[in-house]
This record gives C-alpha cells, structure tokens and sequence, in this order.
C-alpha cells in the first residue's frame, strides 16, 4: 500500500469505528423486557374476585380494580421478584368514579412493606412508602399529595416509575414529575394500585403494563 492508500484508509478507519461504536451503545441502551402483560386475557398472575371493599378483574381487554370503601387503598400484583425495574402502565378512571388516584407498585414485599406511585385526574401526584405498614410520603409536604401542572388531568395518563437503588422517579406521559431517594425496600414484585378518597367508589382501568430492567 502506498503512502496515499495507507493515508486514506487511516481516515476511513475513524468513522468506520465510530459508526461500529454507536450500533454497539444503541444495542447497549435497548432495556429487557422483565415482564408484559395487556390484559387482553386472563394469565392466572393476576387476582381476580370480588371482596367487602373492593373488586378486581377483567374487562373489555383491561384490568379494573373497582373501590367501594373511601380512604382505601387496593392493589394486584403478579407475584415476581425484582430489584432495579422500571414499571409503566396506561390507566384511567372511569368517568363514574368520585375523586381517587391509580398507579404502580415496586419492590412490593408484603400487604405492610412496597413503594407505590400515584397520579390523581386532578393534577395530584404521590411516591409512597408503606413501611410496617405505615404509610409515609416521599413527595410534597405534610404527608399530602403534590400538586404537579405536568399531570395529566383527564383522560388516559402513562404512568412510570422508575425504582433504581435508592433513586425512585415518577414520570407521567413521558415528564420527571419528581425523584426522591429512599432505601428501606430493595427488592420485591410489581404491581397495580388504585386509592379512594372520602367518599369512596373508584374505578381505574389499566392496559399495556410493561415491566423493564432499570
């Protein structure tokens, strides 16, 4: 090769290992899919049943958790285990439904211990931690849900959590809404929540939930 060749293809050599770089870091940043489900059937994960203050199910190609009781919180998770997991749902209330919130649970250990990430159709929004049982808010002040313009006020909402060592984030059709930082819990399953307010009777219906490596 002449002093030319060789010049030229030292040149060509640089983007062509830029380029082979770039392919690698976007295969790299494609998450794994830990879990889906779009509740167009029954898996058997999932509960099923009707109870004293709530029911939970199937419908139309969805999931339903339906509150009777108010200042209740029910949930339904498909019994896994994770650590560092990204959760996303699409949900809404039904148009029936008295004021409440809806969202998604991670490194859920038991009915007394898991994180659980709120939106209301009135532009509230919460992470919370249940500990021993205790509830306790990361978020806003006085153990009160927050009040964010980026959430959604009605309609379908995309709700993410993102639960990555001791960094938990909420998102909200695709916005930061807010990140806080908490260790208590570090592994657990996932899960769909719905909360009621005073006067109970909440109806939240949940679609594509997808469950990825955080």
């Amino acid at each position: 090769m002449n002093r030319r060749n060789h010049r030229l293809a030292r040149f060509l050599f640089v983007p062509i290992l830029l380029l082979a770089l770039c392919r690698c870091t976007g295969e790299d940043a494609t998450p794994e899919t830990l879990f889906r489900d779009d509740f167009d059937t029954s898996n058997g994960q999932w509960g099923v049943g009707q109870f004293d203050k709530f029911e939970r199910g199937y419908d139309r190609e969805e999931y339903f958790i339906d509150l009777y009781a108010p200042d209740w919180l029910a949930w339904a998770s498909p019994g896994l285990q994770f650590d560092d997991v990204v959760v996303e749902v699409d949900a809404y209330l039904a148009p029936e439904s008295s004021d409440g919130h809806f969202g998604v649970l991670c490194r859920y250990v038991d009915e007394q211990n898991f994180y659980y990430f709120a939106v209301s159709p009135n532009g509230y929004y919460g992470i919370f931690l249940i500990h021993e049982g205790i509830p306790e808010v990361l978020t806003g002040q006085d153990q009160r849900m927050a009040q964010s313009s980026l959430v959604q006020t009605e309609g379908l909402s995309k709700v993410r959590a993102v639960c990555y060592q001791s960094q938990l984030s909420l998102y909200v059709n695709g916005e930061l809404i807010e990140t806080v930082l908490d260790d208590t819990l570090v592994r657990g399953d996932v899960g769909l929540g719905v909360g009621s307010g005073p006067e109970g009777n909440v109806r939240a219906y949940f679609d594509n939930f997808v469950v990825t490596k955080s």
